[in-house]
């Protein structure tokens, strides 16, 4: 979704609020040299533990649990200790069909549960073209099994492929490239994969700027190790192409929850946002203790891991951060987040506090579900509104205490003399509470278990499907 079109979502008006043997040796049969080996048209990448790798060279291939009564060229038999799971598949489950006159695989969903692909449901008995990256998925779209890679259409450099399964599953996309799922080879850990175009003529100053960008963002990110940041793990550069291989943050951003009709667009209350925002301010606590700015802070560039109501946010995107806080002067960020200081900039220099300010904005939005600054006050222009920190509490304000208001308020301070440090906010008795130690304890649990090899994140993910499963079996029955 575009940022315009997702920015709507959060427009106001003045009257209502915004919106993973023995044997001796035989002499050479030199003649055998000459035959030329076949090869596989395609693979079927396994992404789960116990699930192999398959060469495809037949015109028809047959996935399922099998019996005597139903052959399949592959069963999941690696998977009959998990019952739940293991009695979920078919006896036949999906047939594969190769054309090798049109050099084109189909897929045939043949099973009770249900096969899909890039996470949508195939009709049964319909088939259906597969292309290179294709996921794979049993049932529900988490139960992913496979990465289709057909091996006459590979796009990506060698450099990456060695190391990394990429799919055709498009996690996000911008301006300059595209996001998508993949697992790195070793452990078959999920990660994301930023595919980002450089190839633009030289005489294009903005694009030149956005390759140099591109490097800065990398140099960012490899000197940060926060559990509130997203990680990087690889940086490749083929020709004009850069790959940067990330941490995959799987729930979506942040904006999307805090716009979720459950909360009727009046924000997530008090408890609920005071949890957030212990996490986002001590990830900027963090980037500016190293010397670094995001300088973009927006729900859009804030993930989440997973669906659930309490989970880990993720600041991510590092596009526009500087690294060497001492001189910032450049105009840049998203209009609505950005600090007074940057809006009437005119070659001024301004100082990480900016980053308070676009935090603020967060916030605000995250505690009342409407933004404190939009383009629908007819009022007075945004700049001006910004320019002034001009604030318009609606009603839900009510529900949230005097104490957040006022932290709130401080953190829109148009003066950036008179704006708090991210320090001071993490200090403020504001952020000893309840909710930030229980924050605070979930993401060294969390940290923790992505230490030991992701054990805890694997458990997690297995629940999840295994009520999904039976979600999806009570709805068939």
């Amino acid at each position: 979704m575009e940022l315009r079109s997702r920015s709507r979502a959060l427009k106001v008006t003045l009257s209502k609020n915004p919106t993973i043997d023995g044997d001796d040796t035989q002499p050479v049969d030199e003649s055998l040299d000459d035959l030329e080996q076949p090869k596989p048209y395609a693979k079927l990448v396994g992404v789960r533990n116990g699930i192999s790798n398959i060469e495809l060279y037949d015109e028809n291939f047959v996935c399922g649990r099998g019996g005597p009564d139903s052959p399949v060229n592959y069963s999941f038999s690696a998977l009959v200790k998990d019952r739940g799971l293991y009695n979920y598949i078919s006896k036949i489950q999906f047939s594969l069909t190769r054309d090798f006159n049109e050099n084109v695989t189909r897929i045939t969903d043949l099973s009770r549960n249900g096969t899909l692909i890039n996470h949508e449901e195939l009709e049964k008995n319909v088939p259906r073209e597969l292309h290179n990256g294709d996921l794979i998925s049993i049932g529900i779209p988490r139960l992913i099994v496979f990465v289709y890679e057909d091996m006459t259409d590979c796009e990506l450099p060698e450099e990456l492929t060695r190391k990394y399964n990429v799919t055709s599953h498009a996690l996000g996309k911008g301006g300059y490239g595209k996001v998508l799922l993949g697992y790195r080879k070793r452990d078959k850990m999920n990660v994301a994969v930023k595919l980002v175009n450089t190839q633009f003529s030289i005489r294009c100053s903005r694009a030149v700027a956005k390759s140099r960008d591109i490097k800065n963002e990398v140099d960012v990110m490899k000197k940060l190790n926060h559990p509130n940041v997203v990680k990087i793990y690889d940086w490749i550069t083929i020709r004009k192409c850069s790959y940067m291989v990330i941490e995959y943050v799987g729930g979506g951003e942040f904006f999307s929850k805090v716009v979720d009709p459950r909360y009727n667009r009046l924000g997530v209350g008090e408890v609920l946002g005071k949890y957030y925002a212990f996490q986002l301010i001590d990830a900027i606590t963090y980037l500016h203790s190293l010397g670094v700015c995001h300088r973009d802070i927006k729900p859009e560039n804030i993930l989440c891991t997973s669906k659930q109501e309490r989970c880990l946010l993720k600041l991510t995107d590092f596009g526009m951060a500087k690294n060497n806080t001492s001189r910032m002067k450049t105009k840049c960020g998203t209009p609505s987040y950005n600090a007074p200081e940057i809006v009437e900039n005119e070659g001024n220099e301004y100082t990480p506090k900016v980053d308070v300010w676009s935090l603020g904005c967060v916030l605000f939005i995250t505690f009342s579900g409407y933004p404190p600054f939009s383009e629908e006050y007819d009022d007075m222009s945004m700049n001006d509104q910004v320019l002034k920190g001009r604030l318009i509490f609606h009603s839900q304000w009510r529900r949230i205490t005097v104490e957040t208001q006022d932290i709130i308020k401080r953190m829109l301070t148009v003066d950036p003399h008179k704006r708090p440090t991210a320090q001071q906010l993490l200090d403020d008795k504001w952020m000893q509470c309840a909710e930030s130690r229980r924050a605070r304890h979930d993401v060294l649990v969390v940290t923790e278990n992505e230490r030991n090899n992701n054990g805890g994140s694997n458990r997690t993910m297995k629940v999840r499907e295994n009520e999904e499963i039976a979600v999806k079996r009570r709805r068939i029955k």
